[in-house]
């Protein structure tokens, strides 16, 4: 096996673990809704919050292994965050594809965005509002991530 095949390999590997510790905090989460959905106080609305930062932490963990192997680096400075995300909309020539498409980036910067006040602000300033808008967005977000960085890993694969 050559260098770069077993290069790829790793990344697909390490990938694919991160997808599956996404997938567990989904499966918490939908546990969480099973057994407190229909009486959200401020406190679950905390643990709601948490489950979608951590949800986005997971993918941008991808997004910036995919960026250190691939991109030549994680962006630096200001706004690393959201250059890391748009960057992974781009095509680059004869290394990779584009990682995500055009319509999942618009979803996950809603994600990123919220991340950002979840970690910035006490838990009682949470918006409730932007908590629900995120909430009918968040499975649907998921199992677009899922499909699009599996397409990604096929082609690590070569296929």
């Amino acid at each position: 096996m050559k260098k770069n095949e077993v290069f790829l390999k790793r990344i697909k590997a390490e990938i694919i673990f991160e997808l599956d510790q996404i997938s567990k905090l989904m499966d918490e989460y939908n546990d969480f809704l099973a057994k407190y959905s229909s009486h959200m106080d401020t406190y679950l609305m905390r643990v709601q919050a948490s489950f979608m930062a951590d949800f986005y932490m997971g993918i941008e963990r991808i997004l910036k292994l995919i960026a250190e192997d691939l991109n030549g680096g994680v962006p630096r400075g200001g706004g690393w965050h959201k250059k890391l995300l748009s960057a992974m909309t781009l095509e680059i020539g004869k290394v990779r594809p584009p990682v995500i498409s055009n319509e999942l980036f618009q979803d996950l910067q809603k994600f990123l965005g919220f991340r950002h006040v979840v970690r910035q602000a006490y838990g009682f300033q949470l918006d409730e509002k932007k908590l629900v808008e995120l909430e009918k967005i968040f499975q649907k977000t998921w199992k677009r991530f899922a499909r699009e960085i599996k397409k990604f890993c096929r082609f690590l694969d070569g296929k």
